[in-house]
């Protein structure tokens, strides 16, 4: 499992982890990764100025009895607790069928790109732009999520291609409304949230865009450049656009952290608004699970696990918990391995049972296609195994040339 040390407590043995975060944001992460081989290596990586890194337990080499290492299931027990344990704040949200929410989540999320698209455009060129359509999309995005909130975020996990930027707005409006709406938030505080994600990142486009696309490590005043977007997002919107304050509080603080670590103030989550904190927690799982232009994309349960090794210190633990409840290890779409060594998608959540969700068999152990067969691993509805079936892992689709969400409709 995942763990976040500081540099000073690595040693010969333990196996280095990229965790796939921007240097923007953590310019003191120790990102290189494999097995630490030599004190010289562990020195080295001192005297360079890195504060911190992220282990993988389970692949070290040090014995167990080093007063050092970390018990490997220390992150996996505590989120298995939170997975598990019952909340009177959970709702099914399945007021529609999948099937039938996924053509109308289809049309909003296109829509959704294009108006971003649209005002990006518009702020790069400084021509007007349509303050009325983003807010329209963003009332679109809180209604397709009231009525099933895993048929946008699957489609924003799935939907693969260009134009980061636009997409990666899009996929964190989607997944802060669906959050918002998990959370018991009111259809109108969740259009909130879902215009904040729409329009946190519109800044950038002020930025050139040779810097967005850079794949080297920023200079120091590349960095300082870009790490001041959230203040001129915020600026564009409230000079275009007529939003509330709330909406202008989680744009502005969407890269602030629970620790202070922060920017562009540097505040703590006592200081920091309720909707930043959602926002800044959809943003982070977003990038993280979508191809960037200097970093592969990482698969959901790792992108989880990421993030829920820094609750406490990137984000409130609490939130973080809720957090991966509400979106689960295994998102809709999920092509996935079973303990059976069958090939199965992931058809629907089970927020109260989230490892074992609803599942469409469609290969078997050799990766050759049968016929789809549905089963719902926890048992609790519909048809259930013969004995337990666990999902083993979650394999990358597109290595396959598989298309989940063709067995989705």
């Amino acid at each position: 499992m995942l763990k976040k040390i500081r540099v000073y407590d690595l040693q010969v043995g333990m196996y280095v982890v990229d965790s796939g975060l921007s240097w923007v944001e953590h310019p003191y992460l120790y990102c290189q990764e494999g097995l630490l081989e030599s004190d010289e290596q562990v020195m080295a990586i001192r005297a360079e100025g890195f504060a911190e890194a992220f282990i993988e337990t389970d692949k070290t080499k040090l014995s167990c009895d080093s007063s050092r290492i970390y018990d490997s299931a220390d992150v996996q027990k505590a989120m298995d607790s939170a997975l598990l344990e019952s909340l009177a704040m959970t709702r099914s949200n399945k007021n529609v069928p999948l099937h039938q929410e996924l053509e109308a989540a289809m049309a909003v999320h296109s829509r959704s790109v294009e108006v971003v698209r649209s005002i990006m455009t518009a702020l790069a060129n400084n021509t007007p732009l349509d303050g009325q359509a983003a807010t329209d999309t963003a009332r679109e995005i809180a209604g397709s999520v009231a009525r099933n909130r895993d048929a946008l975020i699957c489609l924003v996990k799935l939907h693969d291609g260009d134009d980061y930027s636009f997409r990666h707005s899009v996929s964190v409006s989607a997944i802060a409304a669906g959050f918002g709406d998990y959370l018991g938030l009111g259809r109108p505080q969740v259009g909130e949230l879902a215009l904040a994600g729409l329009m946190h990142d519109v800044g950038k486009a002020l930025s050139p865009q040779d810097l967005l696309d850079k794949p080297d490590a920023l200079s120091p005043g590349e960095n300082a450049r870009l790490k001041h977007h959230p203040i001129e997002s915020c600026a564009a919107v409230s000079a275009r656009m007529d939003v509330p304050q709330q909406v202008l509080r989680a744009i502005a603080e969407h890269h602030e952290r629970y620790d202070g670590s922060g920017y562009p103030r540097g505040i703590k989550a006592s200081e920091q608004s309720y909707y930043g904190q959602i926002l800044a927690i959809a943003d982070v799982f977003d990038a993280l699970t979508q191809d960037r232009p200097y970093k592969a994309r990482m698969l959901p349960d790792k992108a989880m696990s990421v993030m829920f090794a820094m609750r406490g210190k990137d984000f409130e633990p609490k939130l973080m918990e809720h957090f991966v409840k509400c979106v689960g290890l295994y998102t809709v779409g999920s092509l996935v391995r079973l303990s059976t060594g069958e090939r199965a998608v992931v058809r629907e959540s089970n927020p109260h049972s989230p490892l074992r969700p609803k599942v469409a068999i469609l290969f078997d152990a050799g990766m050759q296609p049968i016929h789809p067969v549905l089963m719902d691993l926890s048992g609790k509805e519909g048809p259930a195994p013969a004995r337990p079936v666990d999902i083993c892992e979650i394999l990358d689709h597109r290595h396959h040339g598989f298309l989940p969400q063709h067995h989705l409709l």
